[in-house]
């Protein structure tokens, strides 16, 4: 139990809590969180299966953000308005949607891409290049339902920018203590 006297049964009222306790939602405690899991996706990038662990981890973490900006927004005159606003962008409303599918329908599987080079030089440094043939391989993540040509960690990292805007932007205007 996070907040005093809360239950289950009282959760409906927990805006109203807020509001009257002049407590925070912690927006930016979960932007911390949200950076944290963007790290964890970047230091598993090899493995799939704990990418894909770290990138829902990632998504409900943000998701959080957006959350807690609505709870605490909605209370404040022009609040709802403003937070719609906010989900009119197209990032936004991408990784929630993202998110809702993870939770409610089925795990994030984000499509993995190979790219497999051949060289016939190998560089040492920046004034030695030796010939040598040799093959390289790397590989990527993507969202196939995203248009854009960003992966999943160049798109995760967008995402987090717009979530730091809307909070910046909500503590600006007063809609959320952030």
């Amino acid at each position: 139990m996070w907040l005093p006297g809360w239950t289950l049964e009282n959760s409906k009222t927990l805006p109203e809590t807020v509001q009257a306790r002049g407590l925070s939602m912690h927006e930016k405690y979960k932007l911390t969180e949200t950076r944290y899991f963007l790290a964890r996706m970047l230091a598993e990038h090899d493995g799939l299966t704990n990418f894909r662990f770290e990138l829902s981890a990632f998504l409900g973490a943000g998701r959080s953000v957006l959350q807690y900006a609505l709870e605490e927004a909605k209370l404040k005159r022009g609040g709802q308005q403003w937070y719609d606003n906010a989900m009119n962008d197209p990032l936004l409303a991408f990784f929630r949607d993202q998110r809702n599918a993870s939770t409610h329908t089925a795990p994030v599987a984000p499509a993995r891409d190979f790219r497999h080079y051949v060289s016939d030089y190998l560089r040492i440094d920046e004034d030695t290049i030796i010939p040598y043939r040799h093959h390289t391989s790397t590989h990527s993540y993507r969202f196939a339902a995203w248009q854009g040509d960003e992966d999943v960690v160049e798109l995760s990292e967008r995402y987090l920018n717009a979530l730091q805007a809307l909070v910046d932007d909500g503590v600006s205007q007063g809609m959320i203590t952030g």
